[in-house]
């Protein structure tokens, strides 16, 4: 399993996201002027990496365990499934890291050592024992948009119609907002290109993001990306010297593909 004593490789993408729908990222502290605020830095709204970096995380272990079955990743915080080791995802083991004893004391350095057991999906995106591989930057509009104000009501359960008296609003940006914004992979292996692969797959299909969901808001779309890197081909050293080597989107597809492909005739993803 790779950790993060050296460096041994850096992807970067930057790409843009559109969204497909009117978006709603709430504060969830009603404001002055309306009872849901669009959440904002230096007052323009954002679409925060922890909210992009959730929803990634969902699509791809829903993707992983619908492809492979339960046992090929965890569900951080639940029981584990028959046949899935992760030490993230059992509560036993997180807790015997978290104390001060010769046996957490020697997970830790286990952990530390590569010799850790965490699923895929916990490398690539992280847990509570170990950082993410993966790092999701803030989304910032592209162009200067407010958001627009709608309104809702409550309903009735028995008449199904508006109960009296409960009014609502919130602010939504409405569809075609554009966010720039990065993925930051380190460290990658086999294993977590084949779920970039997956993931950045789902992302030009479309992705649901934020709240209101059940009314039809959310959905953001991937419409491009560039690529820098360096890895083995490229090398540190001329890292160093010449920073990041651009990568054509084509051929860099082909690569995740070909890690993907790999990963199916495998039979899914091994944990480290």
């Amino acid at each position: 399993m790779n950790t993060f004593i050296e460096l041994k490789n850096r992807y970067v993408l930057k790409g843009t996201l559109r969204g497909e729908e009117g978006l709603h990222i709430g504060t969830g502290v009603p404001g002055v002027d309306t009872d849901a605020p669009f959440i904002r830095q230096e007052n323009r709204p954002f679409l925060p990496g922890s909210s992009l970096r959730g929803a990634m995380r969902s699509t791809v272990e829903r993707m992983v365990r619908s492809l492979w079955g339960p046992a090929a990743c965890c569900t951080l915080f639940s029981e584990p499934s028959a046949g899935n080791d992760c030490w993230a995802g059992n509560k036993k083991v997180r807790e015997k890291l978290e104390q001060a004893t010769s046996e957490g004391e020697g997970l830790r350095r286990d952990l530390a050592q590569g010799k850790g057991r965490l699923c895929p999906v916990c490398q690539l995106f992280g847990s509570t024992v170990m950082a993410a591989r993966l790092k999701v930057t803030d989304a910032r509009l592209k162009h200067d948009q407010e958001p627009v104000r709608r309104d809702g009501v409550g309903i009735d359960r028995d008449t199904e119609t508006a109960a009296d008296q409960i009014k609502y609003d919130f602010e939504v940006l409405d569809r075609g907002c554009e966010f720039e914004f990065s993925l930051h992979l380190e460290n990658a292996d086999d294993n977590d290109l084949a779920l970039l692969y997956i993931l950045l797959k789902e992302l030009e299909h479309g992705m649901d993001v934020g709240g209101k969901k059940s009314r039809g808001l959310g959905r953001v779309m991937l419409t491009a990306y560039n690529v820098e890197y360096f890895d083995a081909r490229w090398g540190l050293a001329k890292f160093l010297t010449e920073g990041l080597a651009k990568e054509e989107k084509g051929a860099f597809e082909k690569r995740l593909r070909g890690k993907f492909d790999a990963l199916v005739k495998a039979g899914g993803p091994n944990g480290g």
